[in-house]
């Protein structure tokens, strides 16, 4: 019975983060939710022409390193180039923040443990997890993070969860 108690605390939790980081006051210098005017809408999820999946940190891993820099993710086509996609990063211990956008990187430069995409010919990308004028954002031991999918380009709210995980505990 603990587990799903557990479950419905850390997805209410991600949900309070959610709406507290739209506010327009945590978005950690990145793109966010767009113009101050007020959002228009949900900012639905990935293109599913580019079979976005994320590669590191693994989805669903209960030991993620504390402290990651980056959101590894691999698409099946190249996203366009003028993207402000990015994810809102939200911890279970409520604090949250909006990720860089998503740049290109080689396969070499995935870190060790990372998940294999599931489609030959992947694209790869990283997205930085920094804090306000490009400080640290740390995540912390025995944290349950949620990756919400952003698309800075547009006046939206993010809401569609795309992968969370937990970090090691110390």
């Amino acid at each position: 019975m603990r587990k799903p108690k557990g479950a419905l605390l850390i997805v209410l939790l991600s949900v309070v983060a959610v709406l507290t980081a739209c506010n327009g006051s945590n978005n950690g210098g990145f793109p966010g939710p767009g113009p101050t005017q007020g959002p228009s809408g949900n900012c639905g999820g990935p293109p599913s022409s580019n079979q976005l999946e994320v590669l590191f940190p693994v989805p669903n891993s209960r030991n993620a390193p504390p402290g990651t820099n980056n959101i590894y993710v691999s698409t099946k086509s190249q996203l366009p180039p003028s993207n402000q996609f990015d994810f809102l990063l939200s911890e279970s211990t409520g604090s949250s923040t909006f990720t860089g956008p998503f740049t290109g990187i080689d396969k070499s430069q995935l870190p060790a443990g990372a998940k294999k995409p599931t489609y030959s010919n992947a694209v790869y990308y990283a997205s930085a997890i920094a804090g306000p004028s490009g400080s640290s954002f740390p995540i912390g031991p025995d944290v349950a993070v949620s990756l919400f999918w952003n698309d800075g380009g547009r006046n939206c709210v993010p809401h569609f969860l795309v992968a969370s995980f937990r970090t090691k505990k110390t």
